[in-house]
Parts: structure tokens; sequence; C-alpha cells
């Protein structure tokens, strides 16, 4: 199980969460499911517009509702969020696990980015299922 993404937009991602820090970036990620792998073919950046934007992340419910447009008007799937944990790991979180399991999203792949001050650190992809995460390898796509 592998989530494929390009190297230019997992370092638009990784630059988004330094440039967000101390608060969480997020942003969601689009393209197709097949044979095991999930293909990212565009990356949308979000505003984080959670009350405590340093601990958590809401995607704009703005760019949530033009994405699933986009995704009916192309064939694309929403495959996912993604965000960064400040001064964090790149695990998820209780309250991600929370939120996941509340908002019942069995099958989104979700990217995580450590970051301090100093930087970025590797991001690592999850697949939420039957109320778990599950990593992801994360491969480069061609």
């Amino acid at each position: 199980m592998t989530l494929a993404i390009d190297g230019a937009d997992l370092a638009a991602i990784r630059a988004a969460a330094v440039a967000a820090y101390p608060h969480e970036c997020c942003g969601l990620l689009m393209g197709r499911h097949e044979a095991g792998a999930w293909m990212v073919e565009e990356v949308i950046a979000c505003a984080n517009v959670a009350i405590e934007p340093a601990r958590r992340f809401e995607v704009d419910p703005k760019a949530l509702i033009a994405a699933h447009r986009a995704a009916r008007e192309t064939g694309r799937e929403l495959i996912g969020p993604y965000h960064s944990h400040p001064n964090g790991h790149d695990r998820p979180s209780d309250h991600d696990r929370a939120w996941a399991a509340e908002a019942g999203v069995d099958g989104e792949v979700w990217l995580i980015v450590p970051v301090t001050q100093a930087g970025s650190g590797a991001p690592q992809a999850y697949l939420f299922e039957a109320g778990d995460f599950r990593a992801l390898a994360i491969a480069a796509r061609a």
C-alpha cells in the first residue's frame, strides 16, 4: 500500500508546513486509487480555520466543497487531507484519531509533516480504515 506523490508536490507541502509554523498547515490531496496505490495528481493548499490552529487543523469548508465539486467534474477522487504537526511527530495525534473516527472517513489517506522552527521532517502517510490509521509507504510519482 503506497501513496505516490510528485517530489515537487511533497516539497511544496513541506514548505507550507514551515511557513505556517507555529500553526498547523493543511490542504487536500486529489487523485485516484488503483491497485493498492493512491496516486496524488493535485495538491490543494487550504486555509486552516481551526479555533486553535497551533494544535488542530480544520480545512476551510468552502475549499472542501470546491474539492468535492472538482472531483465530480474531473473524475478525480479526494484522497484525503495533509497537515503539519508543529513541534510534534509524524504520527496521527489522539485528536486526529478521534476526529477521523467521528467523521467516518474510512478509506482516506492522511499525510502528516512534522515541523519545528528549524524546518520540516520527513512526511508520513497513513490510511484510515476500520477505526485506525495504518502507515503507508511514500513513493515518488513519475
